[in-house]
């Protein structure tokens, strides 16, 4: 499933620090079973602006819905090319809080780390 949504101005993008313009474009693409999923943001000219991909726990696609779990953990690219992983910190605080196993932080940083590897190997 993939939802498209226009932009109003104001604010940054999560983690990639840029701002939010008026005519910007969110791509968001869900694929039933992945443990995550990208959303590309564009200015209103088409230019990549940067991609947030998403981890959680398997999407589950219905026609008009998804649902997941957000754990918290995020993967960024940049438009520059650079890729990150971000938001360690909230999932830790949620496991300390006792509102994600242990093992399902250790799934989430594992994904993380292999859809960083993935998106790094795209360029």
């Amino acid at each position: 499933m993939t939802v498209r949504r226009e932009m109003t101005a104001g604010g940054t993008y999560d983690a990639l620090g840029v701002e939010r313009e008026r005519g910007d474009v969110a791509t968001t693409r869900f694929t039933e079973g992945n443990w995550w999923y990208p959303t590309i943001y564009e200015g209103s000219e088409g230019q990549v602006k940067g991609t947030y991909l998403n981890v959680s726990t398997p999407a589950e696609v219905f026609p008009d819905a998804v649902r997941y779990v957000d754990l918290h953990v995020d993967v960024v690219k940049h438009a520059d090319g650079t890729v990150e992983v971000v938001d360690e910190d909230e999932l830790r605080d949620c496991v300390d809080a006792g509102h994600v196993s242990e093992a399902l932080a250790d799934e989430a940083l594992s994904v993380a780390e292999r859809v960083r590897n993935a998106v790094s190997d795209d360029d």
